[in-house]
């Protein structure tokens, strides 16, 4: 562990959510699946505070949680098993239950894996993803968190850098989920395009091209875990027919690989192709859902194809948006997607992965967010002058907080 040095001045980390394009449930069964940053993104704002807290904000999820940082605990290097048992060392903090818990945890882990008690500061975070649709919202948390908590810490070096950062944001994942993949925080650290199978490590794929898409959110709940046992369900009665199907899934992600990384004519019209084969493929398994279906009936009608991306059975659907699609075409299908009772988000894939933001136009973070707060600024608490500019980026709209990004 390390002491944490003074900041005196505010930043802001940003980390992209993720989408799989193609290999959904056929990955589990060692094919190929290939997944891309999404660039509906998680923003951690560090402010300095003059006193011995760490104050953890989360407005999404209703935590304010402030702590004396001499009874956080402080770890050393094998002093756990896994991260996830860091509960057991929490004493006599309380930790509520809700959907706040784990990211406190995984706040908690990561500061005592890196910090001894020596000043304070606060991470406020939003996210502008939403939880639980299968796009990497929880990744992006921690990526960010564990950026930021790294610079703070000094422990981020100059070269190499996005790997101690996967490391450290896989840490925090472990917390949440106990034995996730390391694919979702990959994506969100480095950007781009990812290949991966199962057992092997992801490979960046050579493409600078990210792509427009649209993400819808159905809204329906869904069990990734139910899903998935069904899919197992349906190979173990039909094993032939089953197998043939997760091959075809892992030929769509094997030619897209292809077609990234080869640049030639056509390339657009065969990435759309694949798709609508993909989606197809994956509803024979029994993963799609009414909503699901309804979307890319909708946006079949403007010549964009769409597919499940995730779990199924609900969460979000991917549209390719064709590059000639006129800005008007694409808020015409946003309005019938609204209209038809989802929401609808339009962003690219395939972009920036994380990312630090110090001043917004030549002009500090923190000004910044103070100027473009609706908030009346009132005098900041004497223990922590940068109060007001915690709660200003509190009350920011999404659509300026997105303008954190770089």
């Amino acid at each position: 562990m390390v002491a944490i040095p003074h900041t005196t001045e505010a930043f802001v980390v940003s980390a992209p959510g993720k989408a799989i394009l193609f290999g959904e449930h056929a990955v589990v069964y060692g094919k190929t699946a290939v997944a891309g940053s999404l660039d509906m993104r998680a923003y951690a704002l560090v402010t300095p505070r003059s006193d011995d807290h760490v104050r953890l904000v989360l407005p999404d999820i209703g935590v304010d949680e402030l702590f004396d940082t001499n009874t956080l605990p402080q770890l050393t290097p094998n002093m756990l098993e896994h991260p996830g048992m860091v509960e057991q060392l929490m004493g006599h903090i309380s930790v509520p239950n809700g959907p706040g818990r784990l990211a406190i945890l995984t706040f908690a882990y990561l500061f005592g894996s890196l910090f001894v008690d020596n000043c304070g500061f606060t991470v406020s975070v939003r996210s502008l993803l939403p939880v639980g649709a299968g796009l990497g919202s929880s990744a992006a948390y921690n990526v960010a968190l564990a950026a930021a908590l790294l610079r703070l810490s000094g422990r981020l070096p100059a070269k190499n850098a996005s790997d101690v950062i996967n490391e450290w944001a896989f840490a925090g994942e472990q917390v949440a989920h106990g034995t996730p993949s390391g694919i979702d925080n990959a994506v969100s650290t480095r950007g781009g395009f990812l290949e991966y199978t199962k057992g092997s490590e992801a490979r960046n794929l050579r493409t600078t091209n990210a792509l427009r898409v649209l993400v819808t959110n159905t809204s329906v709940p869904r069990s990734t875990r139910e899903l998935v046992a069904g899919v197992r369900n349906a190979r173990d009665q039909h094993p032939t027919v089953v197998n043939l199907v997760l091959d075809a899934i892992h030929e769509t992600a094997v030619s897209a690989v292809s077609l990234f990384e080869n640049s030639s004519d056509g390339v657009e019209q065969r990435l759309q192709d694949l798709v609508r084969m993909n989606h197809g493929l994956l509803a024979t398994l029994g993963v799609s859902h009414a909503a699901l279906e309804r979307i890319r009936e909708i946006t079949a009608l403007h010549n964009m194809a769409s597919k499940l991306t995730g779990a199924g059975g609900g969460g979000c659907a991917l549209t390719l948006v064709p590059s000639d699609a006129s800005d008007e075409t694409v808020e015409q299908v946003q309005s019938e997607l609204r209209d038809a009772g989802f929401e609808c988000y339009s962003t690219v894939v395939g972009g920036k992965g994380v990312a630090f933001t110090e001043s917004v136009a030549a002009e500090s973070v923190d000004k910044w967010i103070v100027r473009m707060s609706p908030l009346e600024q009132n005098d900041a608490v004497p223990a922590d002058p940068f109060a007001a500019v915690v709660a200003a980026f509190v009350a920011l709209p999404a659509s300026v907080v997105a303008k954190l990004a770089p």
